[in-house]
């Protein structure tokens, strides 16, 4: 991996993990642009520890946006302030209110927003782990990650034009666990390649009822332990793998700086989601969605929609010029390298992947529920 592929992952998995669009079908597009401009393809092992650490940077952008919350609601805790429940980013629709009044945390209040959150999660765990194999089945058909991401387009344009203007009213101290719930199964569609879990959770929170801004911020609540999750398992997996690591010099920094600039690049893209979510412009993201479904579909006709199918002469690299075209005795005694559709006769060449399952091998089956 080069420095400029590593820092271009590391924009884009910022912009798309908070974003409705499905992170790891991003990630997985663009490292396989990268393969068919470099003619490697990865085994996934390599970029398992790299991936781990984007989404390190991305939950450091959590923890640094609602950091005011949680350095009260630790004192809080600590304390037992008495106060009205937990409200975070309270949005009275007066900016003037918003700034003098402050949300309270004690410790019932605290226990509460924690407790909502374990309800949406409990569904996700067992519902991943049920259907693992099923999932990494399905994460190998570029055909089901254009339907992915149509479907979240299509979640996105329902609770667009249900709300029309309107908000919740429901905020944390008034969502019932039935609310938390019901975005916990929504969650569970997640997995599927190219659906987004912030979309799914946020399109479900607007449905229920939750105002606009604690519909995103509760949707960023219940990320954390789904990155946390999905880095332990993927961590576990590096460890048993020391090529899953690899930790050369040039390796370290190319992480290291992918890391930072995922931190700083999803804080922003914390901060225009809210907007874009406070406007009523979540149909935004479907327009595009709908765009890169349709190309994701078209692309996935035309080689098949298998992993292992070569992708069409209109997109061999030789063909367009971007790579000179081998000698026809080969190079060092090695069979030319096409990208031709494979035959009866001919090599197999390397194909289209979709998903982050064929990205990181048999990464974690929470992976998928972080886009």
């Amino acid at each position: 991996m080069e420095w400029f592929e590593s820092l271009l992952l590391g924009v884009i998995q910022g912009v798309t993990e908070f974003l409705p669009v499905s992170s790891d079908g991003h990630l997985a597009i663009t490292q396989q642009a990268f393969a068919w401009l470099t003619g490697h393809r990865r085994t996934g092992k390599e970029d398992l520890f790299f991936d781990i650490m984007l989404h390190v940077g991305t939950l450091c952008a959590i923890l640094f946006h609602y950091r005011k919350e949680i350095i009260e609601g630790a004192r809080g805790f600590l304390t037992d302030a008495k106060a009205r429940p937990a409200d975070l980013d309270t949005d009275s629709g007066d900016p003037a209110a918003d700034k003098t009044v402050r949300p309270g945390f004690d410790r019932a209040s605290i226990f509460r927003v924690g407790l909502l959150a374990a309800v949406a999660t409990s569904p996700l765990v067992p519902f991943a782990l049920l259907f693992k194999k099923k999932l990494e089945e399905a994460f190998q058909s570029t055909t089901a990650a254009g339907v992915g991401f149509l479907i979240t387009a299509s979640a996105l344009l329902i609770v667009t034009w249900r709300m029309r203007g309107q908000d919740g009213r429901k905020d944390a101290a008034t969502m019932t666990w039935l609310d938390a719930l019901l975005i916990g199964i929504a969650q569970t569609a997640a997995p599927l390649p190219g659906v987004s879990r912030s979309g799914m959770t946020i399109a479900a929170a607007l449905l229920l009822g939750l105002t606009r801004t604690w519909s995103v911020g509760f949707s960023l609540l219940i990320a954390v332990p789904a990155i946390c999750g999905a880095a332990v398992f993927e961590l576990k997996d590096a460890v048993k793998d020391p090529a899953a690591l690899g930790l050369t010099p040039d390796r370290i920094g190319q992480t290291l700086a992918a890391t930072v600039l995922a931190g700083i690049v999803g804080y922003f893209a914390i901060l225009w989601l809210i907007q874009v979510v406070r406007g009523g412009r979540l149909w935004y993201f479907s327009v595009y969605l709908i765009g890169l479904g349709s190309l994701v579909l078209a692309l996935s006709a035309i080689s098949g929609g298998s992993p292992d199918a070569g992708p069409a002469k209109s997109l061999d690299r030789t063909a367009l010029g971007i790579l000179p075209r081998p000698h026809p005795g080969g190079v060092r005694g090695r069979a030319p390298f096409t990208l031709a559709r494979p035959d009866a006769t001919g090599p197999r060449p390397p194909g289209l992947r979709a998903g982050a399952a064929s990205r990181a091998g048999k990464a974690s089956p929470l992976r998928p529920l972080l886009g």
